[in-house]
């Protein structure tokens, strides 16, 4: 019975000795076989530990990832030795480096910034009947205003990249120029005069933009010229749609120059082109000279424009005074 013991445990001594063996010579097998390879990818370095016996089987092994344009040398299929290198590169992939990237990043400053902003005044003008028309008087001089706006402001690098505006407050509120415009109208001799004269039983009302009264004007003017009435209405319409205010170099009704008002002043004694009235009276005055040196209306009418040879302009007049009879307006 005890050499039946003896004999097991001899058996078992055995099978544990051999198993030993085995894996000593596993063990040495495998460091054998294991290399040490110096990796370069992109400029990164690193001594990494294989049993991969080709460089492709090394970078399966290591999960490297190569883009289409990656250049690797040894190739793929080479042979894996001890101490071999292998270096991963491109030609158009710069290689990543953590320093240059931490000295060329520039962090993000938030900070908040008040502005102050002057808010402009604006010119009210108001009209007094007790100063003449075309003179101004300023009786309040404008004050600017001024806001109080808070910002959040970005930047990096000292350049602004972003800026919200989270507050805004006035501080003070502007104060309007005011300016009176005079529109006391001073009669001349001849515009007094006129406007004395009653209407005869010849006038005939319009339907136009002109009111009663300056149409009543326009007549009793035509009668002391000797121009037609119909017609000088038809001029004021073509050359200003009867808009009293309209023109700064040509202006009113009758489309007056203004390097003319000296003159015309000192002949008829008015003084504002703007005022229809003496407007008219200038219109008459001008026309009534072109027609008194061409006997043609349609001449007469084109030297009045400017040039005896714009038949257009003359020819048109005649036109919008034969629709205004027939229609009774324009």
């Amino acid at each position: 019975m005890k050499e039946d013991k003896a004999y097991i445990v001899r058996k078992m001594l055995t099978v544990v000795s051999l198993i030993l063996i085995f894996a000593t010579a596993g063990l040495l097998a495998i460091t054998t076989q294991l290399k040490t390879i110096t990796f370069n990818y992109y400029g990164n370095i690193k001594s990494i530990k294989t049993l991969a016996s080709s460089v492709n089987a090394f970078l399966l092994q290591n999960k490297v990832y190569l883009s289409e344009d990656a250049i690797i040398e040894p190739s793929k299929d080479s042979r894996l030795l001890n101490g071999m290198t292998i270096a991963v590169s491109s030609e158009t992939e710069e290689s990543f480096d953590i320093e240059s990237i931490r000295e060329s990043y520039s962090p993000v400053i938030a900070s908040v910034k008040e502005e102050i902003e002057a808010i402009p005044f604006e010119e009210e003008r108001v009209d007094n009947g007790d100063i003449d028309s075309g003179t101004t008087q300023v009786i309040q001089e404008g004050v600017e205003g001024s806001r109080s706006t808070s910002y959040i402001v970005k930047s990096t690098n000292d350049k602004v990249i972003q800026k919200d505006e989270i507050r805004s407050e006035v501080l003070a509120e502007a104060q309007n120029r005011v300016v009176e415009v005079g529109t006391k109208v001073s009669r001349g001799n001849t515009v007094s005069s006129i406007l004395s004269t009653p209407v005869d039983g010849g006038f005939r009302q319009y339907n136009i933009a002109l009111s009663v009264e300056c149409q009543q004007y326009a007549y009793n003017l035509c009668a002391r010229y000797g121009v037609d009435y119909e017609m000088f209405l038809a001029l004021m319409f073509v050359e200003s749609g009867f808009n009293a205010s309209v023109g700064t170099t040509y202006i009113g009704l009758c489309q007056v120059w203004i390097a003319h008002l000296p003159n015309l002043s000192s002949a008829l004694g008015i003084s504002d082109l703007y005022d229809p009235y003496d407007n008219m009276t200038a219109g008459i005055y001008l026309l009534s000279n072109r027609l008194s040196a061409y006997s043609d209306p349609v001449t007469a009418l084109n030297a009045y424009n400017g040039s005896i040879y714009n038949n257009s302009y003359g020819a048109n007049i005649m036109s919008v005074r034969e629709r205004l009879i027939a229609n009774g307006g324009l």
